[in-house]
């Protein structure tokens, strides 16, 4: 059982990779890698998140997303603004450059998973999805439970 959990540990990594290098090269002309696409994802859903905000949401470290808004902000997709409330806390906001990348990130996305669905009917695909949502659930709730005994021991 061990090999065989190995091997779907591996597949899970392949294809998440290969999505992310085909994200990357329909978006390289835009700058854009799909990490900070990501970003800007979560973002739309709510614009002017903190930095700790944002990581909590991405679940990265501070760091990591120091980074990624760096080089955002670097060509123009975000601006950091000192948060009303918390002078000492800065906000990430969307510009209006956004505007223009928004459809072609969702084009992108639909295309990467036509290529990865290619071949299945519907009713697979929903299955497919409801399969990796369990164990998705599974895993969180697992991740939640072994969080909780570290608490109880230290």
């Amino acid at each position: 059982m061990k090999i065989k959990e190995r091997k779907y540990g591996l597949l899970f990594n392949d294809i998440a990779r290969f999505r992310g290098i085909m994200f990357d090269q329909m978006l390289a002309d835009d700058g854009l890698t799909h990490v900070q696409a990501f970003v800007i994802n979560h973002l739309y859903n709510t614009d002017g998140l903190t930095q700790t905000e944002l990581s909590e949401r991405m679940d990265v470290g501070t760091v990591t997303v120091s980074g990624l808004v760096d080089r955002l902000e670097a060509h123009g997709w975000v601006e950091r603004r000192v948060d009303e409330k918390d002078r000492r806390a800065k906000r990430i906001w969307l510009t209006s450059k956004v505007g223009s990348i928004r459809q072609k990130m969702f084009d992108g996305i639909d295309q990467v998973n036509d290529v990865a669905f290619e071949g299945l009917s519907e009713e697979d695909v929903e299955h497919f999805v409801r399969m990796l949502k369990n164990a998705k659930a599974k895993l969180s709730a697992k991740l939640g439970d072994m969080a909780q005994d570290q608490a109880k021991i230290g």
